[in-house]
């Protein structure tokens, strides 16, 4: 996961992780496999990585990666010291709707759960996902969330952001934001309904759909919208929460991953059942508080300082100090 110019906003909470890792003295090389192409291209970084690891022996004290098929191919760098986060699906099964996950998908996240086994330590974004893996994993497990960069996402005033996008100052407008809205998990379908049911309570709402949009333009929206609304069917740990969170926006979501953790007396906002009728009456709720939230104050935890601070800690276990990578 990172990002390139025709996916501006993939992965950026992973080069935002490297970007404040380097900025507390760690040196970092990144590698980054365009899995998204096709899961073949993980068997074709299997060899490529053997090659690196050859050429490149004795350069890096420790490798950290991102992502479940990203892990099962880097195994092969064969570094003494080697981390894998892993950020939801990967270890949870793919699940888009109200049934089973597939057996495809559970066969994926058995093999990544098992080969967890293989790396010095290992990285979740929820209890959900640590209570997942193999026991001798889940020993050397440590729940550390993607973080949000508290500068960048912080709360400004929402006329003066309304005017920024061109937005109607007397609107209401709720936030649908994702890097791929589109996919079935995300459940946009379900989240214009959720608008059906509470525009039928306090009348004309407009759903605003961030997709793909440079990473920059998403604190703006955040600080004019009215609401965060999240409909998906599974999560790891959402990072748009966290960051709503930093911009005291408040949030509607079904309870999924870590989201009723994440707004633990945080109001106005709900976490609700996956059902259009419950999530619309919420929805309707806060709208009609209109107000900010508490976010930023409840989960300071949720800070990219806190995460990176973490991270070096984790990193000191395994012998690496800030001075090198």
């Amino acid at each position: 996961m990172w990002p390139e110019p025709s996916r501006p906003a993939y992965g950026v909470f992973v080069q935002r992780q490297v970007q404040g890792l380097r900025e507390a003295g760690v040196r970092c090389d990144v590698l980054y496999v365009r899995g998204y192409i096709s899961k073949l291209v993980y068997l074709v970084a299997a060899p490529v990585f053997l090659a690196f690891a050859v050429r490149r022996r004795g350069r890096y004290r420790l490798a950290h990666v991102h992502g479940g098929e990203m892990a099962l191919a880097a195994r092969f760098l064969f570094t003494p010291s080697m981390l894998a986060t892993y950020h939801g699906d990967d270890i949870l099964g793919y699940k888009c709707d109200s049934g089973p996950v597939s057996r495809a998908s559970r066969l994926r996240s058995f093999a990544i759960r098992a080969h967890a086994r293989c790396f010095a330590a290992t990285v979740t974004q929820s209890r959900e996902m640590h209570a997942r893996l193999p026991a001798p994993a889940r020993r050397r497990d440590a729940i550390i969330h993607c973080g949000v960069d508290s500068t960048r996402f912080a709360p400004e005033d929402r006329a003066q952001a309304r005017r920024r996008l061109g937005w109607d100052e007397h609107e209401r407008i709720v936030l649908f934001a994702a890097t791929r809205p589109h996919e079935p998990r995300k459940r946009l379908d379900i989240a214009q309904a959720v608008v059906g049911h509470a525009e039928a309570e306090v009348g004309p709402i407009r759903l605003a759909v961030a997709e793909n949009l440079a990473p920059d333009s998403i604190p703006v929206m955040m600080n004019a919208a009215d609401c965060l609304l999240l409909t998906s069917m599974a999560e790891g740990s959402p990072v748009v929460v966290k960051e709503a969170l930093m911009c005291n926006l408040p949030v509607v979501a079904t309870d999924v991953a870590d989201v009723r953790d994440l707004l633990h007396e945080v109001s106005p906002s709900a976490v609700c059942n996956h059902d259009p009728a419950e999530l619309g009456a919420a929805l309707a709720e806060v709208l009609q508080a209109n107000r900010r939230s508490n976010g930023r104050t409840q989960r300071p935890d949720v800070d990219q300082a806190t995460t990176i601070q973490r991270l070096l800690e984790l990193y000191a276990r395994h012998g690496l100090g800030v001075d090198a990578a």
